[in-house]
């Protein structure tokens, strides 16, 4: 008889619990927070410098800072952002996700970026080892938006023409070599 009762109740604690009576609900385990890591002034300082420099790009920032991680940084950052809000300070806007990394063509670049492009036309390859200093995929960019440029200009016939991706020489008088070269 005591037995019974044992085992009766057994069960009733068995389908009291969701888990048990298959109803496949748990308790999901709360992440623990860590503590908040506290930045030195020092580093605090190089974090102030370095997002000057490259505002919101926490990778960088955090290669400047040296001792913290990107999501620390990242973290840091926000709450400076929110700090400077309160303090009715200015806060800088967000850039522009992806695309480039900011560098602008200087004036030698684009020049040699000019002559590559009335010998190679749209090989981008070469146009870039004329270019030197920038890769293919940031030469094909730049091309772009000169071509964009050079159409608002009124002067779309100086654009060499798309398609097959010869020299230059194939598509183009010396007359127009001269005058895209101006």
């Amino acid at each position: 008889r005591c037995r019974r009762r044992r085992t009766a109740m057994a069960k009733k604690k068995q389908s009291s619990s969701p888990k048990r009576a298959g109803l496949g609900v748990a308790r999901v385990p709360q992440k623990k927070r860590t503590p908040g890591v506290r930045w030195a002034p020092d580093e605090h300082e190089r974090f102030v410098t370095a997002f000057t420099l490259y505002p919101r790009q926490w990778t960088k920032i955090a290669g400047h800072v040296r001792t913290k991680t990107p999501l620390q940084t990242r973290s840091h950052g926000q709450n400076y952002l929110k700090r400077l809000a309160r303090m009715g300070e200015e806060v800088p806007p967000p850039g522009k996700r992806g695309g480039g990394t900011g560098e602008h063509w200087t004036a030698e670049e684009h020049e040699r970026f000019l002559v590559g492009l009335s010998t190679h036309g749209r090989q981008w390859v070469e146009v870039a080892k004329v270019v030197r200093t920038k890769n293919n995929v940031q030469v094909y960019s730049h091309a772009q938006k000169y071509f964009l440029q050079l159409e608002r200009e009124g002067k779309g016939h100086l654009i060499p023409p798309p398609g097959k991706r010869g020299c230059a020489d194939e598509h183009w008088t010396a007359e127009e070599h001269e005058r895209f070269l101006v």
